[in-house]
């Protein structure tokens, strides 16, 4: 029952695929005005910045959330990171097995630290511009069962434990399109059915649209929503409610959509902030589910 994340970043559309990327993005900082404005609070939990899977055992500290200041660093978004696994851990009683991270390129030497993290092993994948690369942290031990079986503008689709995970930012250019988002989703599943990895288990990512039932309705019938509820209540932030996971907290970006004739959905999803660290390191909440293959 593999546990598998999902957390985009917000890059340029830069060729350099580095921190200046990545750093103090208009709808970061936009993000980073509503959540102070609004007085929200981290819960911040401890952590390693050497080996992301230990678990931590402590309190959490709930600590003002504060916006990215002076010269870019690799630490925020690593800690970042390195919170995801602690709190996910603590939601779900599982570190992710396998970690996508949107709009992240760990290739840049900028990203080095990142890539030293023990336990984890990193794939990246993507196209020219920061905003359209993939990072993919698997924990050793299960890294035996996870294989790229495609990549492209928009996409990366993984295997784990024979299930076909598709991890999705949308492009803008046929994100709001019904019909082209359709045929984005079934080309992707004709390509897996061809090559004997079909079809699509779960759909994760960005998906760069507002409505939670966008993707769903994209997809063939039997896929559903992971999340069924109108509000989104971040697990790292306290006492938060709000309407959606971009930077306004209004629309529903960021969603998990699993074939109901192939997969269970055993927990989740789990929701996280753009502040896990109390420092605002992105427009978009982080997410993540358990899963498991439906027998019979």
């Amino acid at each position: 029952m593999p546990v598998i994340a999902y957390q985009s970043f917000n890059a340029n559309s830069s060729t350099t695929h580095g921190l200046a990327s990545m750093w103090q993005q208009p709808l970061t900082r936009a993000a980073a005005r509503r959540v102070a404005g609004a007085g929200h609070q981290a819960l911040v939990l401890p952590s390693l910045d050497s080996e992301f899977t230990l678990p931590v055992e402590g309190p959490a500290h709930l600590r003002p959330i504060q916006a990215q200041a002076g010269a870019p660093t690799q630490v925020a978004f690593g800690t970042q990171i390195a919170l995801i696994y602690q709190n996910i851990f603590r939601a779900i009683g599982t570190m992710p097995d396998l970690l996508v991270c949107g709009e992240l390129d760990v290739s840049n030497a900028d990203f080095a630290g990142l890539r030293q993290s023990s336990g984890l092993l990193a794939n990246v994948t993507g196209n020219a511009k920061a905003c359209q690369c993939f990072t993919a942290f698997a924990q050793a031990g299960v890294a035996g069962q996870i294989k790229l079986l495609a990549e492209g503008l928009g996409f990366v689709i993984y295997s784990i434990n024979g299930l076909s995970v598709l991890f999705v930012h949308v492009p803008n250019a046929i994100a709001t399109n019904a019909a082209k988002v359709r045929d984005f989703y079934a080309q992707l599943n004709n390509h897996l059915v061809t090559i004997g990895s079909g079809p699509i288990d779960l759909v994760i990512g960005d998906t760069n649209q507002s409505s939670s039932n966008f993707t769903q309705n994209a997809l063939p019938q039997g896929f559903a929503n992971a999340h069924t509820s109108t509000v989104v209540s971040p697990f790292d932030n306290w006492n938060v409610k709000q309407g959606g996971t971009n930077s306004a907290g209004s629309k529903m970006f960021d969603v998990a959509v699993y074939n109901t004739t192939t997969i269970n959905l055993e927990a989740g999803p789990v929701y996280l902030s753009q502040s896990s660290g109390a420092v605002t390191v992105t427009d978009h909440c982080g997410l993540a589910v358990k899963v498991s293959r439906k027998v019979g």
